[in-house]
């Protein structure tokens, strides 16, 4: 029996259960009936039990990491040594420009700026860059601030400003892990112990940095005592040229390499990189019903297609499933078919060409390229 059947059955337990169960011990000579000395006795006890019921099965499904929900999955983590990730703050890229367009140099640290809009996002300056542009981080937390780009207005005062915006997303956000994250992680299966510089290591040192949101690692990629981190953002996406220097520094501050002031292990020679971005394009002939409307079929078809490709990228550093070393992920054409015949309205579509090929994409991974997938140009006409 699963806790949730145990929860289930004893929640089954209800007033008339209850109420049944007593009335049953009670001599049959004597007057039962609603109304009754003996009923008006019991029915508030039976009430009362079976308000219980209903909190022994919350107990009972709080118990377990596959039932547990909220905090009580949080103190089932904390139980494995572990936590819940929780939201982090988007930090962007802004220009500021005086009245002819010219960058402005009296934009200060600390400084705040807000968005366009009923509901603002609020932005506090964290660094000025050489080019006078600023690395602005939100005030609030999740990925709400990783959709905005445009302009930007002053909440601290400033006379030579004329514009400002933002330009870039650099170090998107996320959300607080949800349940379902958070409780794959505990029940995954890992025979490894992350100790000493090992991949695993590595890969327990970046799950702790809020703005990775994937990494794959390679060893000795250049000899000896050398690592190799290949990162992606909460997006999914490349890293920006600011993450990848934020992650270095906390992993191996370039100023002091292999001398173990960051993370990594002393001797250990830690390389941060982005991956090799790689548009696939892709083409198909699709065939719709009568009653359908292939315009506005399109957009589905197209948000069908670009999540397999969310998917691909979410699985992007998972373990070769077969040699349990490396890194192995490949399009295929029959996935995509596949999700795109799942769109109401499709009743034929062709076997997609990536890129202009009749082939399946092997990405590659090693010591000199690490591929991610983003999807190109659609085309449902062949």
């Amino acid at each position: 029996m699963t806790p949730e059947n145990l929860a289930s059955q004893i929640e089954s337990r209800d007033f008339d259960y209850y109420l049944k169960q007593m009335m049953d011990k009670v001599p049959d000579d004597i007057d039962k009936r609603q109304g009754s000395i003996i009923y008006d006795a019991l029915a508030p006890a039976a009430m009362l039990m079976a308000n219980q019921s209903l909190t022994m099965g919350t107990l009972v499904r709080e118990s377990y990491i596959k039932t547990a929900d909220n905090e009580f999955l949080d103190y089932r983590a904390g139980e494995h040594g572990t936590s819940r990730q929780l939201a982090t703050a988007a930090q962007v890229i802004a220009k500021f420009l005086d009245s002819k367009g010219n960058p402005i140099d009296n934009v200060d640290i600390g400084d705040r700026f807000a968005s366009l809009g009923d509901n603002p996002i609020f932005y506090k300056v964290k660094a000025i860059n050489d080019n006078l542009t600023g690395i602005l981080e939100a005030e609030e937390l999740g990925t709400r601030s990783n959709g905005y780009l445009g302009q930007i207005l002053p909440v601290t005062p400033n006379d030579v400003l004329s514009w400002a915006e933002v330009i870039e997303v650099t170090v998107p956000a996320r959300d607080d892990e949800s349940d379902d994250h958070l409780r794959e992680r505990l029940l995954a299966s890992d025979s490894w112990i992350a100790y000493g510089g090992n991949i695993s290591d590595y890969l327990d040192m970046l799950s702790k940095i809020p703005i990775v949101g994937g990494a794959q690692v390679y060893p000795v990629w250049n000899g000896g005592g050398t690592v190799k981190l290949v990162i992606l953002d909460n997006d999914l996406r490349a890293a920006s040229k600011e993450l990848l220097t934020q992650v270095k520094n906390e992993i191996d501050p370039p100023d002091s390499p292999g001398l173990g002031y960051g993370l990594a292990p002393i001797d250990h020679m830690v390389t941060v990189v982005a991956p090799e971005e790689i548009r696939i394009d892709v083409s198909t002939k699709v065939e719709i019903d009568s009653i359908s409307d292939k315009d506005v079929l399109r957009p589905k078809i197209i948000d069908i297609i670009s999540k397999y490709f969310e998917l691909c990228r979410s699985s992007w550093d998972d373990v070769n499933k077969v040699t349990g070393r490396g890194y192995n992920l490949v399009l295929y054409r029959s996935k995509i078919l596949s999700e795109i015949m799942k769109v109401e309205g499709v009743v034929n579509a062709s076997i997609p060409e990536l890129n202009g090929r009749d082939e399946d994409i092997h990405l590659i991974f090693n010591n000199d390229i690490s591929q991610l997938p983003i999807m190109g140009e659609v085309k449902l006409d062949g």
